[in-house]
């Protein structure tokens, strides 16, 4: 068999076996897992979610998954709790007065659940919001109203992400779009802020840090648990990296951006008019959410 043949042959195998490397030696998946699995660890190989760098070929191996060592992967301390004689389950997540919580923390799986209810709310009233009997103020004040506020419900205690707020901006926009009869090949063409003119709305972002700028208010003026898991230090090591923005720092940033930093958010009519001003002032509109219908378009039959 010439040279050539033989490459051929090898690369063959490769590509069919997926062979790789442990030390200076090329295994067969296998011959691999027989190892791995010798003393009854129960996956051949968890890799990054047992904290696994690389394979070994100790035939005692036992990864710490199988160990019951390692923490869970969505970030669970443990799997159930003893209170007094009853054993509860620790879950990946729950659903708390319509807001869902997140062992893992953090709001994604909340602001994916609040997106899915604002589009059953949406279709629900898309006679009503796309009547042409209707003006545009006063569909973007029933959208307003039955929608956003489904979408925004207990948005004052997210910290919210980048693709959090991407996400709600993004299907906010698409509702928006289908009320004024956007055509796709015009979606390119159309400013978004000539939509929340023409239906007397306020940008979602601007809302969203209104929302929460109010709630730290109440938060810093209570006296109870809430003020406590506010100051609440965490002890402990934390990993490599920068980790999540907590919801106190998402607030400090908004006080940054919006001025309120000299503000006493103590005195709640001098921090409700001051976050009342600063959202006027980072506004496109006049007022805050006019719904006057004489002024309003009415789109042509």
């Amino acid at each position: 068999m010439s040279s050539r043949n033989m490459q051929a042959n090898t690369h063959k195998n490769t590509t069919q076996h997926g062979n790789f490397d442990i030390g200076q030696e090329v295994l067969q998946p296998a011959k691999s897992k027989q190892l791995l699995t010798y003393k009854g660890c129960k996956t051949w190989v968890h890799k990054k979610c047992s904290g696994l760098k690389r394979l070994t070929k100790d035939s005692d191996f036992k990864c710490s998954r199988c160990q019951g060592t390692a923490r869970p992967i969505d970030g669970r301390p443990q799997s159930e709790v003893q209170v007094g004689s009853d054993k509860l389950d620790v879950v990946a997540s729950f659903c708390y007065l319509g807001d869902m919580l997140s062992a893992a923390g953090g709001c994604d799986l909340a602001t994916t659940t609040r997106v899915k209810t604002a589009w059953k709310k949406f279709k629900e009233l898309l006679p009503v919001l796309l009547s042409r009997h209707l003006s545009y103020k006063t569909r973007g004040h029933v959208y307003s109203t039955c929608v956003r506020s489904a979408m925004l419900h207990a948005s004052e205690t997210w910290p919210l992400t980048k693709p959090n707020l991407q996400r709600l901006q993004r299907n906010d926009r698409a509702m928006i779009r289908q009320i004024c009869n956007v055509k796709p090949e015009d979606v390119a063409t159309t400013r978004s802020n000539e939509l929340l003119t023409l239906l007397g709305l306020e940008d979602l972002n601007l809302i969203l840090k209104e929302r929460r700028l109010r709630w730290y208010g109440h938060v810093e003026r209570s006296s109870g648990a809430i003020k406590t898991a506010l100051d609440m230090q965490v002890t402990g090591s934390r990993g490599k990296g920068r980790p999540r923005m907590t919801w106190k720092q998402v607030t400090e940033r908004d006080r940054k951006d919006w001025k309120l930093s000299t503000t006493d958010p103590h005195d709640r009519n001098t921090w409700r008019s001051g976050v009342r001003s600063a959202m006027r002032a980072a506004s496109q509109l006049p007022g805050r959410g006019s719904t006057d219908v004489d002024v309003a378009p009415v789109p042509a039959r």
